[in-house]
């Protein structure tokens, strides 16, 4: 994952490999083995592409959260602007 970080926004990418290891534990994973490029800013993701592609309207939105959050939980610090809205807001109490 390469994470650029812009002060109030940021751009993250996930690779194929990262996508396939993390969907083991998602069953039915619809993002398996594809390339996440993702932009968020303070009011929430503003730019999405999937292999390259602006992405499909059909795209599962609670697996692009989960997946998104879960590898930004530990790269992206929670004073971050956009940490709520990028890894915050989907996590449970314990963090």
């Amino acid at each position: 994952m390469r994470l650029q970080d812009n002060g109030d926004s940021f751009t993250v990418w996930i690779s194929a490999a990262e996508t396939d290891r993390w969907a083991r534990r998602w069953p039915c994973s619809t993002l398996s083995d594809r390339r996440i490029c993702a932009s968020f800013d303070t009011n929430g993701l503003y730019d999405l592409a999937i292999d390259g592609q602006a992405a499909r309207d059909d795209i599962d939105g609670h697996e692009l959260s989960v997946v998104l959050a879960d590898h930004l939980a530990d790269r992206l610090e929670p004073e971050h602007p956009c940490y709520f809205v990028a890894v915050g807001q989907f996590q449970g109490g314990d963090r």
